[in-house]
Order: structure tokens, then sequence, then C-alpha cells
């Protein structure tokens, strides 16, 4: 998950010490699949830390290139160290707390009609100025009974980048739309499903899979992931889809947007009983549970839809956004933000 960045704060000789136990308890990105491509700017910008603490960091063992006078890390490393650093202030963690503190209020708020404006902005972080194509997957808010309006990609000169940032990378293209979102109560009654969906959760909760960050090869590889103890959303997407469609149920997995006061992709797989297609996310549990919420929403995202989720027209293991370099998959960056409106344009 990305979001908007800033200055950081001053660090204390404890706020360091959660940074360094932050680096001895995260599971490294496996060797095979590690990608050294996110330099010191990138990383700050990620982290919201000194230069001092990432200084710190390297000599305490954080992984780490060099490329010249250039150095480098694993984007996946420095995102799960932010997320597991304690320190309230890096982009991860503001992402995660403002996408998900909805899931404390009341239950009429998870399903009511909301507007928004959303712009996907994708960088390269392999050329600065990278000249070549673009591609955003398509909308389809109406499948879950919403709509969307004045839908608008653009490259080059023509994206506004100004005051943005894309984990420190210059936007290069651009999707923006309006989008109206609306709920759904719905309740999967298959025991299959609610077992497999209790038992990714309590995984996830247990850290028999450690929920965090990984590289593209790994997390649209849901058998390698769960090899490596590791889970996301787009890992445990693909993994239920497979345990539901071998169960001779009929499943898909699903990427769009999940929207709040800062915006993300996001992953879940959907199950068809009674006609209609029903959400199956504990990821969205999972995230929900760390900022308080209750038995009640964990419920809700056995069949829900909830109405800050916008589906695209592409699975799981598809990105939202997609750059080719001689029309093969480029290393590509994101960054969705978005802006509650109080009714659509």
């Amino acid at each position: 998950m990305t979001g908007g960045t800033g200055s950081p704060a001053t660090v204390g000789p404890r706020d360091v010490a959660g940074w360094i136990d932050a680096l001895h308890r995260i599971v490294p990105t496996p060797g095979r699949y590690a990608r050294f491509d996110t330099g010191l700017d990138s990383a700050l910008a990620i982290m919201r830390c000194s230069p001092d603490v990432l200084d710190r960091l390297m000599r305490e063992g954080l992984r780490y290139r060099t490329d010249g006078d250039r150095v480098l890390f694993d984007d996946s490393d420095i995102r799960n160290l932010a997320v597991a650093s304690g320190s309230g202030g890096s982009v991860p963690e503001l992402v995660q707390r403002y996408l998900f503190r909805f899931a404390v209020a009341k239950p009429a708020e998870w399903v009511d009609e909301r507007a928004w404006a959303i712009r996907n902005l994708g960088a390269c972080p392999d050329v600065s100025d990278c000249r070549e194509p673009w591609e955003f997957a398509p909308l389809a808010a109406g499948d879950f009974g919403g709509s969307s309006r004045n839908e608008r990609t653009v490259t080059g000169a023509d994206v506004d980048a100004s005051g943005v940032g894309v984990d420190g990378h210059r936007p290069l293209a651009e999707f923006s739309a309006t989008v109206r979102t609306v709920g759904a109560v719905r309740e999967v009654r298959n025991r299959l499903v609610r077992d497999a969906f209790h038992e990714s959760l309590d995984e996830m909760r247990t850290g028999r899979m450690i929920f965090q960050s990984m590289p593209l090869a790994l997390r649209t590889d849901p058998a390698a992931a769960r090899e490596n103890g590791m889970a996301n959303c787009i890992s445990v997407s693909l993994h239920l889809e497979r345990v539901f469609t071998d169960a001779g149920l009929e499943a898909r997995s699903r990427k769009g947007y999940l929207m709040g006061v800062l915006g993300s992709d996001h992953s879940w797989v959907e199950v068809r009983e009674d006609g209609e297609w029903k959400v199956v996310d504990p990821v969205f549990a999972l995230l929900g549970l760390r900022q308080g919420a209750s038995d009640e929403f964990v419920e809700f995202c056995l069949g829900s839809v909830p109405n800050r989720l916008v589906p695209c027209d592409c699975p799981a293991n598809q990105e939202t956004a997609r750059h080719t370099h001689q029309q093969s998959p480029a290393p590509t960056r994101n960054v969705v933000l978005v802006n509650p409106l109080k009714e659509m344009a």
C-alpha cells in the first residue's frame, strides 16, 4: 500500500530501537524473489524516518546493494520494516490506519452510499523519463451496484504531478474517475467457504502466515507464498479461489481499489451463492481487527460488499497500473489518491 509522503519527524533513541526491533522481526523477501530497485530517496519517502535511522538499520543488517554510487533496497523489505516499526508515521502505517478506521464505525456506515474522486498515479522506478506504454485496469463499479463517470487516462506531460510523488518517483501516467459506491449486507452459508475464511484469518492472526508486503512474482504465486510462511491480499485471494474452485464452487478473484481518506489497491475473492456474488475477504477482517473492529465486522467480511471497494475488471494477479518496456512487463510503482465527495459530480 502506498500513499502521500511528508517530512520525517524527529526520532529519539526509543524510536530508533523500535526500527531495529522491527528489522529483526520481519521476514525478508526470499533471495530468489528479492529485487533491489528502491533507492535511498524512495526508501526514506516510504519510511518517513531520518537518514540517520536508515544508516543505523543498514549497519544492523538491513539488506542493500550498491550500483555505482547508488544504494538500493528491496521494496518489500522497506515496506514491511515500515509497518513493523510502530513509528506511527510511515506511509504504510498511515494508509492502513486511515483506510480501516471506518471498521470501528456504526455498521450502517459500512454500506451507505458514498462518492469519491480517485486518481491512480503510475511511475517507473527504472527510468525517470520513461515513455513506454501504460495501461490501467477498467473500472467495474456497476458489479457492486455503483457507477463511475469522467474516466480519463493521461500520460507524459499531461500528468498533473504538482506536489505528488510515487515513493519518491515522478508520476508518468494517471487514471482518474468519479465513482459512486454502495455496500450490501450478505451472508455466506456454505460451510466450506466459512471454514476456509476463518482458517485463513486465524493463520494471519496467529503468525502462522505473516501478513506483509511481497514482490509481484511471490504474491501472485500463492503456493510459494505459503511455503515461505507469507501472505498478503493477493496471495490469500488466489489461494482461496483455488480452494473454492477445487471444491466445485463458482469463485473468482478480483482486483480493485480500497477507498478512504487515502486509497490503495486491494484484492479479494468472490463466491457465487444464491444467484449473487459474495465477497470473502479475510485480509479486510484482519486489518479491521488491527484497528479495533468487532466480531460483527469480521462476519461482515464473510459475504458482504463494503462501500469502500471499487472493483476493476481484472483478477487478483493483475495490477491496476501496468507498464511495459519494449512490450515486456516492467517494474511499476503506483499510488492511489482519493478525495471523498458529498455527491457525484
